[in-house]
């Protein structure tokens, strides 16, 4: 995720939301649905890219492969993650947006046992900074990730805090602390 805000409704709803894309993803996003409606229209209306040489191909199918893969180019650069916590129902859901259409379903949220903030080896060599929701069982799901240790941090703490739970700072690896709250 790139960039995420906690933003507390209340004491028993929380948002955790990547935000508003960057402009230039915004841009590339627009151009991939504006190519997509072009070549939409170029299937249904039967015009070519390339003539074929006197065939009849009014269905021109590479057209519309073309802007399916258009489609999803753009749905990658503007998609929106949010996870959506409420705390007095006990349920949690993970949305992805793309302008006005969600998609994500309401599930029972497991008894939170704590949070942790730890590095993760990337396949590159690099590293990213993860927060991650522990339910007994020893079992984890990630509520977000980023380059930047100290906002990967704060949302860890915000988080712990909000939820009534420990953090566990396993930034280093084999040395692992608890944090107070």
């Amino acid at each position: 995720m790139a960039f995420v805000v906690l933003r507390p409704m209340d004491k028993t709803k929380i948002i955790i939301s990547e935000g508003v894309r960057p402009l230039w993803q915004t841009m590339t996003a627009s151009v991939f649905y504006t190519l997509a409606i072009i070549l939409l229209a170029m299937f249904f209306f039967g015009y070519e890219i390339v003539p074929l040489n006197g065939k009849d191909n009014s269905w021109n199918f590479g057209v519309f492969y073309i802007a399916t893969a258009c489609v999803a180019q753009g749905i990658i650069f503007s998609n929106i993650k949010s996870i959506f916590f409420d705390l007095e129902n006990q349920k949690y859901k993970e949305e992805y947006r793309v302008g006005p259409i969600g998609l994500g379903r309401w599930k029972t949220l497991p008894k939170i046992e704590y949070v942790s903030v730890f590095r993760q080896l990337k396949q590159n060599k690099s590293y990213t900074y993860e927060v991650n929701l522990w339910v007994k069982g020893n079992r984890s799901f990630t509520i977000y990730e980023g380059l930047d240790l100290g906002a990967t941090f704060a949302m860890g703490k915000t988080t712990a805090k909000t939820l009534n739970v420990d953090l566990l700072d396993a930034t280093v690896p084999n040395n692992f602390k608890w944090v107070n709250r």
